[in-house]
């Protein structure tokens, strides 16, 4: 199944998947007929299948999915590698083609910058000399690394809180002293300043406890190692000694971290000004003075002060710590900041360049992305299955002998709640991303000074906000997400890819076990334990009774027991917070995304040639068994040995268990009574 034939195949698959879509928007510059798109689909499915055809009422997962750890290693990049993560690669591979196309009159000033950075990262990223060049011109003259730099240091002259308030405005990097806007947890209606600990590269525990010496220990030749590829002309006895200065003073800062790292803010902070805490801190720390050059005034307010032992600590490493390695430090974080954005060793330097856009430009690439991908054909199937699905639940709520455990009056509730929700397409204001933008000049042979202008622009916004009322942003998700508080589902741009879920081409089984089963995981979320405590309107109102609580608490008894003996997977601990809202989701979606098949195929008239035209070649499945094959390979995921705790039910436990609930799966399979996945007593909700 993973010999090469097959590997050549899936990569002729995929190349069809990367097809512009402007592409299949127009019939006549496409090449690919049903027929083959439809071979291709079967080429793909049969691919990522396990070789024991015998799994199907044991392990299904593995009858769906077994070959996917061979195809897609964890192995290789260390991290999960998942089918639902592919659509998010794809949007990658066809931005970096996007970006690397001729600029088109079109297009406006927000995408120019975009392109220009993306070219300029193309061009330069790995350029050391051009990096180390960058920084000593953004750094002043007492700023500049002392080996580096001028021959002659004079550490009276050196003004280490002036060049890491310098560094924080022009690089946005938090060298000593952590300092961010955030909203107040106290006043959701107002941002404040926070002040204290910048982040770390490791954890207290890494860098004060004798048993992680060795983790040390490869930090510090890390450090090394990036020395020397930007400095190789300085002797090894330097880049020791460097090295070893960064370790040491970051293990003096640690001192200050919280012994509990799982404290949350609210219990590490006090509020303080920052005039009291010069008076606490001292000339060694002046905070009034190192706000005043980060801001440009004086500020009068109360700022959040975390971890409270952590400036304390800070002024004992300034007072006791020579200047020249202070400013060693120093200029190594800074150093740093340009480092994290080199293209690394096991990455392609155009993905890597989109990567980096998308970092600083999120929403600008969205934008840019949608204009030149979008596909009303998607949308129009989305908001078609979407219509399937809701009937199916509605139905539900309305028929006298479905749902019996909600009362008749929430019942109601719940169906006006359901009319209200629907989906929200993710588009943006091209004009505000304009202005947003605004003053912002990249060029496109001159990488490292963009990335400094990037990284300017995007301190000075989020410091901005502290004199700005707070206004709720979206967030952007990677799949169709229900939003609580606005009760509806937002369906991101990268969504919105031709024939990656579905293609007319396809089976309508495959549509309703992917999109369909999608949309009602993340629709269900609205009826679910924490949903019903939010109304139609968002607002924070339980509309449930008391007998419709108890009896949904008698129901998803069944599914913790069902699900209690998932403790673990492969040796490693499962620690899944959402556990029942997962189970519950999970369960139910199946159950409407297949009865909204079902439906389907009745109004379809369920003809000998929509029989056909539900099957695919090469794939000895019916409608139904197809239905379920594409289910499960939605979550074909594989894992990194390095892993060691699952936050999430592992995929595996998932698809298995919430197929051993339906009854429908084990009549498409043939499955017996005594089969593990035709579960003796099935848990239903939904």
């Amino acid at each position: 199944m993973a010999n090469q034939a097959v590997r050549l195949l899936l990569g002729v698959i995929l190349l069809s998947i990367c097809l512009s879509d402007a592409a299949v928007s127009h019939p006549s510059a496409s090449n690919y007929t049903i027929d083959i798109l439809r071979l291709a689909k079967a080429a793909h499915i049969k691919a990522y299948m396990g070789e024991n055809q015998k799994e199907t009422c044991s392990n299904f997962y593995n009858f769906a999915c077994g070959n996917w750890p061979r195809l897609h290693p964890a192995r290789v990049s260390k991290h999960r590698t998942n089918y639902l993560e592919e659509l998010q690669e794809l949007y990658i591979r066809k931005s970096a083609e996007m970006l690397k196309s001729a600029t088109r009159g079109a297009e406006n000033s927000a995408d120019r910058q975009l392109k220009n950075f993306f070219g300029s990262c193309r061009l330069q990223t790995n350029d050391t000399r051009s990096a180390v060049t960058t920084l000593i011109n953004v750094a002043d003259f007492r700023g500049g690394w002392p080996e580096i730099r001028v021959s002659s240091w004079y550490y009276y002259e050196y003004d280490w809180l002036q060049v890491v308030a310098n560094l924080k405005r022009t690089l946005g990097v938090d060298i000593f002293i952590g300092l961010d806007v955030i909203l107040d947890y106290k006043e959701e209606k107002l941002h404040r300043l926070k002040i204290g600990a910048p982040k770390l590269p490791m954890t207290r525990r890494h860098y004060l406890e004798p048993q992680f010496a060795g983790s040390r220990e490869i930090y510090e030749n890390s450090i090394l190692k990036k020395l020397q590829l930007y400095f190789p002309d300085q002797s090894e006895h330097w880049l020791k000694e460097v090295s070893s200065q960064v370790l040491e003073i970051e293990q003096q800062l640690a001192k200050g971290l919280p012994h509990n790292a799982a404290l949350t803010l609210e219990q590490t902070t006090r509020q303080r000004t920052a005039a009291e805490m010069k008076s606490a801190y001292g000339s060694y720390l002046d905070v009034t003075r190192y706000l005043q050059l980060i801001f440009n005034d004086n500020l009068y307010m109360d700022l959040y002060e975390t971890p409270e032992d952590y400036l304390s600590n800070l002024m004992d490493v300034i007072r006791d710590t020579p200047k020249l390695k202070l400013a060693n430090y120093t200029m190594w974080k800074a150093l740093e900041a340009l480092d994290d954005a080199r293209v690394p060793q096991s990455q392609q330097p155009d993905i890597w360049c989109v990567q980096l856009a998308q970092r600083y430009f999120p929403h600008q690439l969205e934008s840019l992305f949608h204009r030149n991908y979008n596909h009303m054909q998607m949308i129009n199937e989305l908001q078609s299955t979407w219509s399937d699905i809701k009937r199916v639940f509605k139905e539900d709520l309305q028929a006298s002998e479905h749902l019996l455990w909600l009362t008749l009056e929430t019942r109601q509730k719940a169906i006006s709640k359901l009319e209200t929700l629907n989906l929200q397409f993710r588009s943006h204001d091209d004009s505000k991303l304009i202005r947003q933008m605004h003053g912002v000049n990249l060029h496109t042979e001159r990488f490292y000074p963009n990335l400094v202008a990037v990284l300017q622009w995007q301190t000075q916004r989020g410091l901005a906000k502290l004199m700005q009322e707070p206004v709720a942003e979206d967030k952007v998700y990677k799949l169709p997400h229900y939003e609580i508080q606005k009760n509806r589902i937002q369906v991101p741009i990268t969504f919105l890819q031709a024939r990656f879920f579905w293609d007319p081409a396809y089976p309508n089984a495959l549509k309703y076990a992917t999109l369909g089963v999608l949309l009602a995981r993340q629709m269900l979320h609205g009826f679910d334990g924490v949903g019903r405590r939010f109304d139609a309107n968002g607002y924070q109102n339980n509309w449930w009774d008391n007998t419709s609580e108890s009896s949904y608490s008698r129901h998803t008894q069944c599914f913790q027991e069902q699900y209690a003996i998932f403790v673990e997977y492969k040796g490693k601990p499962v620690q899944d917070k959402d556990l029942l809202r997962r189970i519950v989701a999970d369960n139910g979606a199946l159950n409407i995304a297949y009865r909204a098949y079902q439906q389907w195929m009745k109004n379809a008239a369920e003809t000998p040639a929509i029989y056909d035209r539900e099957r695919l070649p090469l794939l000895d499945y019916n409608h139904n068994q197809l239905f379920y094959l594409g289910y499960a390979q939605l979550y074909c995921t594989d894992y990194p040995e390095s892993l060691e705790r699952f936050d999430e039910l592992p995929e595996q436990l998932r698809i298995n268990t919430a197929l051993s609930n339906s009854q429908q799966f084990a009549n498409a399979y043939s499955c017996s009574r005594g089969d593990k996945l035709n579960a003796r007593f099935k848990c239903t909700l939904y």
